[in-house]
């Protein structure tokens, strides 16, 4: 069965930042968080969230689990032990997805590097969790999208996990075409343009 390549845009107001999760991202650890680190994050959110284009494109498609660690996927047959234990046997469909929170936040990143590095690193981390929570926001949509068939969902996996090689983008690429849907590239050496953006497999069983 073929299924349409849907697009799924955000609101910057709807994407929710934890200013825990960005100082995580930043190395720090949780107990040792005051008060005046989570502040400092949140003195840096209005311009960060001014630059959010949060948007996801993805689609659904049939797999075959083969024997030895093989998937045969729809851009080919991959090997992978770590994913085929991720999907699990019973897997024989997955959904792909990519999202991103678009090319102004990579902008924004690349000129606060000028005048500091410090606001820089502080706005990448930021980015970094601004992306995730578009991902968890399309994961839970998927998962209630499947489970009034009666199914669920696996936990999400990316190329460059595991045994998953980031050679894998350029099948998620072919596929889902996001470029199209919401201006994600991917260049020869395997980095996304826009930089903050997420490609993953979700297994549905």
């Amino acid at each position: 069965m073929s299924y349409p390549i849907v697009r799924k845009t955000y609101k910057a107001s709807e994407i929710e930042i934890d200013p825990h999760e960005v100082l995580r991202y930043l190395g720090y650890k949780k107990e040792l968080i005051t008060e005046e680190d989570i502040a400092q994050v949140e003195s840096f959110l209005p311009e960060a969230m001014a630059c959010l284009k949060p948007a996801a494109c993805w689609s659904r498609f049939e797999i075959e689990m083969l024997e030895e660690d093989k998937i045969s996927f729809p851009y080919g047959q991959i090997v992978s032990k770590d994913l085929s234990k991720n999907l699990t046997a019973a897997c024989r469909e997955i959904l792909l997805f990519a999202a991103s929170i678009g090319l102004e936040y990579d902008r924004l990143v690349q000129r606060s590097r000028i005048s500091s590095m410090a606001k820089a690193s502080f706005l990448n981390a930021i980015g970094a969790a601004a992306v995730e929570n578009v991902c968890d926001r399309l994961n839970e949509e998927l998962r209630q999208l499947v489970a009034a068939e009666g199914k669920s969902l696996r936990p999400r996996y990316s190329p460059g996990y595991g045994d998953y090689s980031l050679e894998n983008q350029r099948g998620i690429f072919d596929l889902l075409t996001p470029s199209k849907h919401i201006g994600l590239t991917l260049k020869d050496n395997l980095i996304m343009v826009p930089e903050k953006s997420v490609t993953a497999v979700i297994g549905i069983i």
